[in-house]
């Protein structure tokens, strides 16, 4: 600005008196000539090269590193600074780096972000600010530093079989080794006949055989079906502690699916809200896994209310025999409460269900939080009536034989896993 501002006033000063013009002119072309040099030095776009390096998947709620590289390929030193234009979903650094590259090398930056929320993240050009030597000039450059991040819920599972066999410990913790007599399932073993044993689970041709009564013992059966449904509605949406409830519940619906798949189970997926998002039919094998746990990458955070009508309808459909159904969701209202129990009674004619209700933590923050005043009476009464609604809702649910879990949407994964192996040795499926 100074440089500017001293040739007009001196252009001022020479209008009054014409001894001036021959200085002014020669301290213009000047200053032209100098102004001209540093934007002749100013680096080119083909000179600088910026890498962006980071994972390709991560977790929702996980800390990973992006790291960036900026190399100079000109004759000539390049400094300055960078801006990147990151999404409002991954919380780190968003500060200008600045940058000093001697020609030849390179500057690189590791930075620590958190993936606050599921969905694909794709970038594409920094924008580098380098001033000329002389610091008269500046040029902006947009140059590419593409690179794509994907934030999935349970995703950690796919690379780490420590966690699949931790999954599928949970759930042998609700694992009773049950061998029944005369009951469904696997043909395991004959054994002796003692008093009390069913008289239907005699085996008459090991006894034309051997002359010596014998009964047939069973294991439950290892290739069970197993639908996992996730509800994706409006309540679904709200945060806990940070994270979407849907996405916390996906997140235990993938430590249970890697669980029943190493047991040899079928394992299948439905997310839905007012409509089905994906369906995904039960199958077996480590290739299902990564199917289930990538699928709710592709649905859409729309907040529309949910309807269990529609979504059971089309599950029932895909299910071809008995199966395991567990949905992930949860209730605000009388309304939801009885949509959801006229249709998971409906589903348990056939199939064995598991509803696990995701319980927000503020309504037992507020009942037990000390009344101060008017307005925590009045909000400790409101939470304690919701909770009689809830519990009446889940009660009315497990009174037509469906097993219920209510739980806070972080808490969700060991009762989840507990009860799978439960349902799994009761002989039901």
């Amino acid at each position: 600005m100074f440089l500017a501002i001293f040739p007009l006033a001196l252009a001022v000063f020479a209008l009054a008196d014409p001894s001036l013009f021959l200085p002014w002119l020669g301290l213009t072309v000047g200053l032209l000539l100098v102004v001209g040099l540093d934007a002749l030095l100013l680096p080119r776009k083909g000179t600088i090269e910026v890498r962006r390096r980071m994972p390709s998947e991560v977790g929702v709620g996980a800390s990973f590193q992006m790291r960036l590289t900026i190399g100079n390929d000109g004759n000539n030193g390049v400094s300055g600074k960078l801006y990147d234009i990151l999404p409002p979903e991954l919380d780190g650094p968003r500060d200008a780096l600045k940058f000093s590259v001697d020609p030849g090398e390179e500057e690189t930056w590791t930075l620590d972000f958190e993936a606050l929320d599921r969905g694909q993240y794709d970038f594409d050009k920094v924008t580098l600010v380098t001033p000329g030597p002389l610091k008269l000039m500046s040029r902006v450059l947009r140059v590419k530093a593409e690179g794509t991040v994907a934030v999935i819920p349970g995703v950690e599972i796919l690379r780490s079989n420590e966690l699949i066999l931790k999954a599928a410990r949970d759930a042998d913790a609700g694992l009773t080794r049950a061998r029944g007599v005369g009951r469904g399932g696997e043909f395991e073993s004959l054994a002796p006949y003692v008093p009390g044993d069913p008289p239907q689970s005699v085996d008459w041709k090991a006894y034309a055989r051997t002359g010596t009564l014998a009964v047939r013992r069973y294991i439950p059966e290892r290739r069970r079906h197993v639908m996992l449904a996730c509800d994706a509605g409006r309540l679904m949406g709200t945060r806990v502690g940070g994270k979407r409830k849907v996405d916390l519940a996906l997140d235990a619906l993938s430590k249970l699916a890697a669980a029943a798949l190493q047991r040899g189970d079928l394992v299948g997926l439905m997310i839905f809200d007012g409509e089905v998002q994906t369906l995904i039919p039960p199958k077996a094998g480590s290739g299902q896994l990564a199917r289930i746990v990538r699928a709710s990458l592709g649905v859409e955070p729309r907040h529309s209310e949910t309807a269990f009508t529609t979504a059971f309808v089309r599950m029932n459909h895909a299910l071809g025999r008995r199966s395991l159904v567990v949905l992930a969701t949860d209730f605000d209202n009388e309304a939801q409460g009885w949509e959801l129990q006229r249709n998971i009674a409906q589903i348990s004619r056939k199939h064995v269900a598991i509803v696990a209700a995701m319980r927000d933590p503020v309504y037992h923050e507020a009942v037990a939080a000390p009344v101060e005043d008017l307005h925590g009476a009045y909000r400790q009464l409101a939470s304690l009536t919701l909770l009689e609604e809830r519990y009446n809702i889940l009660a009315r649910i497990h009174a037509v034989g469906v097993h219920t879990i209510d739980a806070e949407p972080s808490e969700l994964t060991g009762p989840l896993l507990n009860l799978y192996g439960k349902v799994v040795t009761s002989g039901k499926l």
